[in-house]
């Protein structure tokens, strides 16, 4: 009798043990899953003073690369047909505010817009968009639209670039507009048309042969 009894404490001891050590393991779990959770927070919140880190630097220029060449491959409203999503009577873009700040601290239409939400705007950040775009020969210069503007960028701005081609027989995209080609369109914004144009639209036509224009999507976020 008594080899059975410590036979059982020894069977009660061992289970004890091995809830024990469960009780352990799932603690380490759920402080490793916290801590995990806390270094997401870290790589994408701001930083409260001073200089921003360069590795968080880099993640969020990493985030708004990766935003511009998904919008860019997207099957719909993609980055070409944003930059032609023009209101000509408007002088903006459609559904923006105003030529000054573009959609300003509103939400940019399509995939573009939805990824700066979710990767920029709720993670407390600001951010500008801008399209920036040939001028024709012998200029060789360049010209900039906003397309969104949220402010001044500090210091720790990072910046994210995609190049957008865009082809002479190529439409608008705004609900507004006809079917007028791009080369067809005014590119001076003045207050009357000029006979055989289609409206103003600022983006020339500064590349022969079937382009029309070589762009840059400029994302700085700060």
């Amino acid at each position: 009798m008594r080899r059975q009894q410590t036979h059982g404490t020894n069977e009660g001891r061992t289970d004890r043990g091995q809830a024990f050590t469960l009780e352990g393991l799932v603690g380490a779990l759920l402080i490793l899953t916290a801590l995990w959770y806390a270094l997401q927070i870290v790589v994408v919140m701001p930083e409260t003073g001073g200089a921003v880190d360069s590795d968080v630097r880099e993640n969020i220029r990493q985030q708004s690369e990766d935003a511009l060449l998904i919008a860019s491959q997207a099957e719909d409203n993609d980055l070409s047909s944003l930059v032609r999503n023009w209101s000509q009577s408007r002088r903006t873009f459609s559904g923006a505010l105003n030529p000054d700040i573009g959609y300003g601290m509103g939400s940019i239409p399509g995939p573009l817009g939805e990824l700066l939400r979710e990767g920029v705007t709720e993670r407390g950040r600001l951010y500008n968009v801008e399209m920036t775009y040939l001028e024709p020969v012998p200029s060789n210069g360049t010209e900039t639209t906003t397309i969104a503007s949220q402010g001044s960028p500090d210091g720790d701005a990072v910046v994210a670039t995609q190049r957008v081609v865009l082809y002479d027989n190529m439409t608008l995209t705004s609900p507004s507009a006809g079917a007028a080609e791009l080369w067809q369109y005014d590119t001076s914004p003045t207050t009357n048309p000029i006979p055989g144009k289609s409206g103003y639209y600022p983006v020339p036509n500064a590349v022969d042969g079937p382009v029309y224009n070589i762009m840059e999507i400029r994302v700085i976020v700060w």
